[in-house]
């Protein structure tokens, strides 16, 4: 009989021990923007150190930052993060110093203008100047796969993608203006037009203005104007969405 007791507890032991080594989280598929808990619970994070220098991760609701990401891919691929979901470079995630796991945040390149959504779940990068570590997938996504680092901004954002109202500090006089999505300039009305009748194919009136630049004549595609900046941002994510990557906001604000 004590044999048998002892049996049992070694078997619950050591299927517990096999438990507690298994991954936490699932692999999210290829080209997913992981949602929901995957698993595991949301965490800020405790002050940490990584070659001698010390982050203290927060809950930053208004994050917003340029700076310059990187990415990471094969070397960590089915391997777990920071907060033990599994790491699929094929999907859509990326690693953050500070920011809670996870944190979804909206990366754009100003190199090119493309904008995605990503799922923060681990950390890093620990380089110098540079402000996220971006799975591959997103890295391809933002066109910048190929050079290794670009230039970004980015905003932490809800589940839905949306960036969070501007801070009371920031009231909405400061905020108001004029603003324009601009999506070309051309030296030829014609290649304008066509841009226009692009854009309206996709949902999005724009017209076209005749400007004078250094001497010459030229005709740009631009939507607006926009009394709220965060008007155009919203505009402008569905706008480069659509594939208008070159689109870019101007603005003329008044305080």
């Amino acid at each position: 009989m004590l044999r048998l007791v002892l049996s049992i507890c070694l078997l619950a032991f050591l299927a517990a021990c096999s438990s507690s080594m298994r991954p936490i989280g699932r692999m999210p598929k290829n080209d997913e923007l992981p949602t929901g808990t995957q698993g595991v619970k949301r965490k800020v994070g405790n002050p940490y150190k990584v070659a001698g220098v010390w982050y203290y991760p927060e809950e930053q609701p208004q994050y917003d930052e340029v700076g310059y990401a990187s990415w990471y891919g094969k070397d960590f691929h089915g391997k777990k993060t920071a907060n033990g979901e599994i790491y699929n470079m094929n999907s859509l995630t990326a690693a953050h110093k500070t920011l809670p796991l996870p944190t979804f945040v909206k990366v754009t390149n100003l190199e090119n203008g493309r904008t995605i959504i990503l799922r923060v779940n681990d950390r890093g990068p620990f380089v110098k100047g540079r402000i996220i570590d971006i799975s591959r997938r997103g890295a391809q996504l933002l066109g910048f796969d190929k050079q290794g680092v670009t230039k970004v901004r980015v905003q932490a954002v809800d589940d839905n993608g949306r960036v969070p109202n501007p801070p009371p500090t920031q009231t909405a006089k400061s905020q108001k203006g004029e603003h324009f999505i601009q999506v070309g300039a051309y030296s030829q009305r014609e290649n304008a037009e066509i841009q226009v009748r692009k854009l309206l194919g996709n949902g999005h009136k724009a017209n076209v203005e005749r400007m004078a630049s250094n001497g010459r004549t030229l005709w740009r595609v631009r939507l607006g104007p926009f009394l709220e900046r965060l008007m155009a941002e919203e505009m402008l994510d569905r706008v480069v969405a659509d594939g208008f990557y070159e689109a870019r906001i101007f603005s003329e604000t008044t305080r």
